[in-house]
C-alpha cells in the first residue's frame, strides 16, 4: 500500500494571528456569565495576568476558557503587565547607555597619552611697604562737628490771634540760640495751612523759617527749622504770619541754652 505524501503546507504567521484572534474572540463574547459564578475575583485574575504565585492556577486557566467576562479581565491585566514589563527594559537600557558614556569618558581622560592639568604654581606676592602713619592734625585745623539740633516748643494757644508789633501777654518766650527743630502751637483759632517765622530786632529782619501748621489731635501745630546761631542773646520779636497776610508778634528772649525749651506748654 503506498504512503500517502506528507502535507508540507505549513501555516502562515498571518493566518496563525488570525485563528488565535478568532479564538480570543470567541472567548470574549461567547461564554457569557452575567452572575459571575464561580469567578475567582480581580485580585487572583490581576495576579494570574501579572505572572505572580497562586496555589491552583490551573483551574483558574480553565474557568476563563469558560468564561468571557473573567477572560476579558485577565486581558486588561495581561497588557497592564506587558506595558509595565517594557517600561522596566527601557530604564534598564537608559541606565547601561548612561553608564557606558560615563566609562568611555573616564577612560578618554585617563587613558595614556592624555593632559591632566596639574594645580596652578603658587606665586608669592613681594612683601607691601608700610603705609605711612599720618600725623596727628593739630585742635585748630580739625574739622569742627556742626552743631547739634535742639529741640523747642513754644505755647501760643492762650495768647490769642492778634495783629500788630508786639503781643505782650504773659511775659517773653524763649528760645535757645543755634539750629532748632521749632514746634508752635498756634492760638485757638488759628488756620491751617502755610506759615512764615521771623525774628525782629532793632532793625527789620527777613522772614527766616516757613512751614505747615496742621491739626495733631485738638492742636494746630506749625513746624519749621529755623537757626538763631546768627543772633546774639538778648531781647527779640518773634513773627508768624500765613503767606500774604499780617505779621502777628511776640516777645522773645534768646539765650545760652542748649537743652530742649518748652515755653508755656501745658
Amino acid at each position: 500500500m503506498a504512503k500517502k505524501p506528507p502535507n508540507d503546507k505549513h501555516v502562515s504567521p498571518r493566518d496563525e494571528r488570525e485563528i488565535l484572534d478568532s479564538f480570543r474572540e470567541s472567548f470574549q463574547h461567547d461564554f457569557p456569565n452575567p452572575q459571575r459564578i464561580g469567578c475567582p475575583g480581580g485580585e487572583v485574575l490581576r495576579a494570574l495576568g501579572w505572572r505572580r504565585k497562586l496555589d491552583n492556577p490551573e483551574a483558574v486557566v480553565t474557568h476563563i476558557g469558560k468564561c468571557s467576562p473573567c477572560f476579558q479581565e485577565h486581558r486588561v491585566f495581561l497588557r497592564e503587565y506587558k506595558s509595565r514589563q517594557r517600561l522596566y527594559r527601557l530604564a534598564a537600557v537608559a541606565v547601561l547607555v548612561v553608564g557606558v558614556g560615563f566609562w568611555i569618558s573616564w577612560k578618554l581622560m585617563t587613558g595614556p597619552g592624555s593632559i591632566v592639568p596639574g594645580p596652578p604654581p603658587i606665586v608669592k606676592a613681594p612683601p607691601q611697604p608700610a603705609s605711612p602713619v599720618p600725623s596727628p592734625v593739630p585742635p585748630s585745623t580739625q574739622e569742627q562737628k556742626p552743631a547739634e539740633v535742639q529741640v523747642a516748643v513754644l505755647d501760643l494757644r492762650r495768647r490769642g490771634v492778634t495783629r500788630g508789633e508786639s503781643n505782650n501777654q504773659k511775659g517773653d518766650l524763649v528760645l535757645p540760640r543755634g539750629r532748632i527743630q521749632l514746634s508752635i502751637y498756634l492760638p485757638i483759632g488759628s488756620e491751617e495751612g502755610d506759615y512764615e517765622v521771623g525774628i525782629f530786632g532793632t532793625q527789620a529782619q527777613s522772614p527766616m523759617a516757613r512751614g505747615k501748621a496742621g491739626m495733631r489731635g485738638h492742636l494746630n501745630v506749625l513746624t519749621v527749622n529755623i537757626d538763631t546761631g546768627n543772633f546774639p542773646a538778648g531781647k527779640y520779636s518773634l513773627g508768624i504770619r500765613r503767606f500774604e497776610s499780617g505779621w502777628n508778634k511776640y516777645p522773645l528772649n534768646l539765650r545760652e541754652e542748649s537743652k530742649a525749651i518748652t515755653s508755656e506748654r501745658q
